[in-house]
C-alpha cells in the first residue's frame, strides 16, 4: 500500500501521529513525507501496531522511541521527559551567553534525555558539560544520546540529586529545565503526559520548590561572572525573578512563542 493510502485510512484525529510514525519508518522528517506519498510502504503491520499504541494513549515519542530537539534526533524512554519546543528557547538563550572561542564548563541539573547539554556541546566545540539527574533511567539515556551525537568525551553524566554529585566544584554556568508543575495538578494532566512520570514533571506542592533550591545553592557552584539559565512555568516568572534578585543576580525573563514567560536568565556579573 502507498504512503498516502495509509494516511487516508488513518482516523483524522491521529493523522499527525501517523505522519510522524511513517516518517520514522522511512528515515525522514515529517515535513518531507509529502515527497514520498506515492511510494509503496512495506511495513504496514508494524505501522498499525505502533499507531494502535498511540491510540491507546501512549505518547508518540515513546511509540517511536525518539524525538527531535533543535532539529536533532534524541532517543526517549517512558518515564523521562520528552523534549518540547519551549526547551529550544532555553537552549538558544543559553548559547547566546557561551563564548565560541573560550573553554568553559557548564552544569545541567536534571538532564532527562540530555538534549539540552548535548545541543549546547554540539554548538560550542570548546564547551565541556556535567549533566546530573536523580533518575537512573535518565542518566543512562543521556549517556546513550551523548554517544549517538559523539560528544561523550565532553559530557560527564552523574547520578544524584541536583548539586549533590558536584560538591566542591564550580562552573561557568548552570542550566536546567526542572520539574515545575504543582502537585495538585497531577491528576488533571492528560494520561499521556502523566506517562512521563512524576519525577520529571512535579515540582512540589507549590511547583517552584526546585527553583528555591537552585537559587539557594547556585552561588556556591558558580564561578565569578557566572550565570543560571532556567526554563519556567508560564506563571512563575516573577516568583523566580524575586528568588534570584534577593541573592544579587541580574535577571532577564524571555517569553515563549505564545507570549508567556518561559526562560529566566540570572547573571552574576560581579
Amino acid at each position: 500500500m502507498k504512503v498516502k493510502e495509509l494516511l487516508k485510512r488513518t482516523p483524522s484525529e491521529y493523522k499527525r501521529d501517523a505522519e510522524i510514525i511513517l516518517a520514522h519508518f522511512l528515515g525522514i522528517s515529517p515535513s518531507e513525507l509529502p515527497l514520498h506519498y506515492d511510494e509503496k510502504f512495506k511495513e504496514e503491520e508494524k505501522f498499525w501496531t505502533l499507531l494502535k499504541e498511540r491510540m491507546k494513549g501512549k505518547p508518540t515519542a515513546y511509540v517511536i522511541g525518539e524525538w527531535e530537539c533543535m532539529g536533532r534526533t534524541f532517543k526517549v524512554k517512558e518515564g523521562v521527559l520528552v523534549p518540547r519546543p519551549e526547551t529550544e528557547i532555553l537552549i538558544e538563550e543559553t548559547l547566546k551567553l557561551i563564548p565560541e572561542d573560550k573553554e568553559v564548563e557548564g552544569l545541567e541539573l536534571g538532564s532527562g534525555t540530555g538534549c539540552i547539554a548535548i545541543n549546547l556541546l554540539l554548538e560550542r566545540p570548546k564547551l565541556k558539560m556535567v549533566a546530573v539527574d536523580i533518575e537512573p533511567k535518565a542518566v543512562e539515556l543521556t549517556k546513550e544520546n551523548a554517544k549517538l551525537h559523539r560528544v561523550e568525551d565532553r559530557l560527564e553524566v552523574l547520578l544524584g540529586d541536583l548539586f549533590e554529585p558536584v560538591k566542591g566544584r564550580k562552573f561557568d554556568f548552570i542550566v536546567s529545565n526542572p520539574p515545575y508543575i504543582p502537585e495538585h495538578f497531577w491528576e488533571k494532566l492528560p494520561e499521556e503526559v502523566r506517562r512521563e512520570g512524576k519525577i520529571a514533571l512535579i515540582g512540589g506542592k507549590k511547583g517552584y520548590e526546585f527553583y528555591e533550591r537552585i537559587a539557594k545553592e547556585a552561588p556556591k557552584f558558580l564561578k565569578e561572572r557566572g550565570f543560571v539559565a532556567l526554563e519556567i512555568g508560564h506563571d512563575q516568572g516573577e516568583i523566580v525573578k524575586k528568588l534570584f534578585e534577593s541573592l544579587g543576580f541580574e535577571i532577564e525573563i524571555i517569553k515563549d512563542y505564545s507570549g508567556y514567560d518561559r526562560v529566566v536568565i540570572a547573571k552574576r556579573w560581579s
